[in-house]
């Protein structure tokens, strides 16, 4: 494990993790039905099975998304999101938490 790599990845994620929590309360607050989302297929490109693993309680863990499923071969995971229009920021939020997880870890 590298240090500097895993503490830059927590504060990363944790902040993430408050500023989508912001967004959803704010869209509860709006009085949004949440009729709006969308499965989507995220290929991670981890080696480890626990790594995959563990991005992919990382991603459950983040207001507004929520992991469904691992294939068998751990090469993809079905992600529910709560707001189709959010899919771009979820791909490129998701690929920087993957690329420090892989460093630190």
């Amino acid at each position: 494990m590298k240090p500097l790599y895993f503490i830059y990845f927590f504060i990363y994620y944790a902040f993430k993790v408050i500023e989508s929590g912001y967004a959803i309360a704010w869209q509860i607050l709006r009085g949004s039905k949440g009729n709006d989302g969308m499965l989507i297929e995220y290929r991670p490109g981890l080696k480890k099975d626990w790594h995959v693993v563990l991005l992919f309680n990382l991603i459950s863990m983040t207001p507004g998304s929520m992991s469904i499923d691992i294939n068998e071969t751990n090469d993809s995971i079905l992600v529910h999101l709560l707001n189709r229009s959010d899919r771009n920021n979820f791909l490129k939020v998701t690929g920087k938490i993957e690329s420090l997880l892989a460093k630190a870890l």
